[in-house]
């Protein structure tokens, strides 16, 4: 059992910390004796196996004190980089790890004793900043508060504690991950014969291909194809020939058998207001979800999802229960949102959760790939009891589009891999949005997505719905973990879940200390005794 020494406005933090964290812990009562005591409140009179004291006046008497506090730093930790936004104490060069760099000279960001852990900045603070301010785009591909959570893993595990995790993975697979589509377009008969969008789509699918071949950009297939399906816009218009922009049937055929989330548009003709309070037309859309009721009952038959892309949810709840019950007129029970041009301000999530919407999907960047939040994992936004944010991993238009990255197909597939990897190594979650007309003329990226589905199937992840990845992060959130006085561990959830998690244990052997996993789907209780002989016991009560 950790217990946890903060000050009362840092409580609510740490438990979205614990419940990404997924261990037993308690705000600390007088005592108690704790494996593990995390103190952010500058307190260190615990009975305790180990004290982690974090802060930037972290002291304990005369054994530490810092040279020197700056604000921000990036920090060296066991080959990674984590970025830190507040406060930090520089120590003693060589301390203790982790380091900062200033120049030429490394200093300690955290220095270590015999059963003292010191990091010199306030760890509810930096999951605070991330949770409600997120992290800058230069930081997009680091998984912070996935870090964050590593090294306090990692004091806990030199330290030879013993404790339970529930990791943030289903049984059976290294990570989920959503296929999602924001449908800002459906059908481009609807913009015949000439409008913003169809001039658009003539210059980039003529001129545009072939500067594109020129570039190295674009193949002389790729760029025919376009040619092509510009010539035969008139037959489109007529009815003559199938409009190329049919999104359901498009992503039907490429990922089949799995079934994506579509965000669809709630109002045609609105654009809504912007973060400025300015309003511009070009965010408004030329359908809605009405027009394409059958498409979308259909393919919520074959076990799609289909969710709100929200055009003024993010400013108003009012406008948002409008534009939820849009789209729940024909498809009864959406409840998920994606605001369109990922427009967000700080009052963003109580509008969200008082319009109805349990889960959002948000939270990411316009112009490059990676974490918003530094997790993949389904998280609790400040100022809400029960709306989750699925944060949004990787964008299409962020890393193709000209006016954005503009990789190359190849390059850009690369990038993606190195969040792969991540994905396997911290588990949560990989969202994806690839946009309605993307795999058609003349975007053409098709190979790209094809390409990037192999690799994370290769990699091992579960796909899932937007909505059921969320349901199944929320069950996860229900489990309890609770320890005795003699550090007896049960873990047990309200409910069962189809998808089981699972329980890793840490326990001591010898000099060293091993680490077992147990699937756990919340039928029965898991029980876990470490005292006398350390985790000699573990099973399941009937």
């Amino acid at each position: 059992m950790i217990g946890v020494s903060a000050h009362p406005r840092d409580l609510g933090i740490a438990a979205e910390f614990f419940e990404l964290f997924k261990t037993a812990w308690e705000p600390v009562r007088p005592g108690r004796h704790y494996d593990a005591v995390l103190s952010t409140d500058g307190r260190d009179d615990f009975h305790t196996d180990l004290l982690v004291l974090y802060g930037s006046a972290t002291r304990i008497g005369d054994l530490m004190a810092p040279a020197a506090v700056r604000r921000g730093a990036q920090a060296q930790w066991n080959g990674f980089t984590i970025p830190l936004f507040g406060d930090v104490a520089l120590f003693a060069q060589g301390e203790g790890p982790p380091t900062v760099m200033e120049g030429e000279s490394q200093y300690a960001c955290g220095f270590t004793s015999n059963r003292v852990r010191g990091v010199g900045y306030n760890l509810f603070d930096e999951v605070r900043h991330l949770l409600t301010e997120g992290q800058p785009e230069a930081f997009a591909d680091v998984p912070t508060l996935e870090l964050h959570i590593a090294l306090l893993r990692s004091f806990l595990i030199e330290a030879r504690i013993p404790f339970v995790e529930v990791l943030p993975r289903p049984n059976g697979c290294e990570f989920i991950c959503c296929l999602t589509h924001d449908i800002d377009f459906f059908g481009i008969r609807r913009h015949l014969p000439f409008d913003r969008t169809i001039a658009g789509f003539v210059f980039r699918g003529a001129l545009g291909s072939l500067l594109d071949v020129i570039r190295g950009r674009r193949s002389l297939h790729d760029a025919f194809q376009n040619l092509i399906a510009v010539c035969l816009l008139p037959f489109v218009q007529l009815g003559f020939v199938p409009d190329p922009w049919r999104p359901f049937d498009h992503y039907l055929e490429v990922e089949d058998p799995t079934r994506s989330t579509f965000f669809l548009v709630p109002f045609r003709d609105q654009p809504g207001i912007g973060p400025d309070g300015s309003t511009d037309r070009h965010r408004a859309v030329r359908y809605q979800a009405t027009d394409v009721k059958d498409e979308a009952q259909a393919a919520a038959e074959r076990g799609s999802e289909l969710a709100v892309h929200g055009i003024d949810a993010w400013r108003d709840a009012v406008a948002g229960r409008a534009e939820r019950n849009q789209l729940a007129s024909i498809v009864p029970g959406a409840a998920g949102v994606r605001m369109h041009w990922l427009y967000w301000s700080n009052e963003s999530p109580g509008h969200l959760e008082a319009a109805g919407y349990t889960y959002d999907s948000t939270w990411g960047y316009n112009d490059t790939i990676g974490y918003r939040a530094g997790t993949s994992q389904a998280f609790r936004l400040p100022g809400t009891t029960q709306l989750l944010e699925l944060p949004l991993t990787i964008m299409d238009s962020a890393l193709l589009a000209s006016d954005r990255q503009a990789l190359e197909p190849d390059h850009a597939v690369q990038l993606c891999r190195r969040l792969i990897a991540q994905a396997r190594a911290w588990g949560g979650t990989l969202v994806i949005n690839w946009h309605c007309r993307s795999l058609a003329p003349e975007r053409l990226w098709r190979q790209p997505y094809v390409a990037l589905l192999a690799d994370i199937a290769a990699a091992g992840a579960s796909f899932l719905t937007a909505g059921g990845a969320v349901d199944w992060f929320r069950w996860r959130r229900s489990i309890t973990l609770t320890a005795s006085p003699e550090s007896v561990v049960s873990v047990q959830a309200p409910t069962t879940a189809a998808v089981p998690a699972v329980i890793r244990v840490y326990e001591p052997v010898g000099e060293g200390q091993r680490r077992r996993d147990i699937p756990f789907d919340g039928r029965s209780p898991v029980v876990v005794a470490s005292h006398p002989n350390p985790f000699a016991l573990c099973h399941t009560i009937a």
